[in-house]
């Protein structure tokens, strides 16, 4: 097994645990495990290739699809300047 499969396999028990915590404690666990994202799957991308990458970045997308959708509509709020159809 590699060590990026090994780490996303981490990640993602990681991510599931702070998803069982109380809402309260979401944001204080959760945008540090969505910081290393980025990270995970460029070592992802590097050691097995671009195909993984991309499965595990839908994987990432449907965990964190709320805090995707908001910054994914401020950015192009911020890019466009009127607000997108909610």
């Amino acid at each position: 097994m590699s060590w990026s499969l090994l780490a996303t396999i981490f990640w993602v028990l990681a991510v599931s645990l702070v998803g069982m915590m109380p809402r309260t404690q979401h944001k204080r666990f959760g945008f540090p495990l969505l910081a290393m994202f980025p990270f995970l799957l460029a070592f992802v991308a590097f050691e097995l290739g671009l195909w993984w990458a991309l499965g595990l970045f839908a994987a990432g997308l449907s965990i964190y699809r709320y805090p995707a959708r908001y910054y994914g509509l401020a950015l192009w709020r911020k890019l466009t300047g009127k607000p997108a159809a909610e």
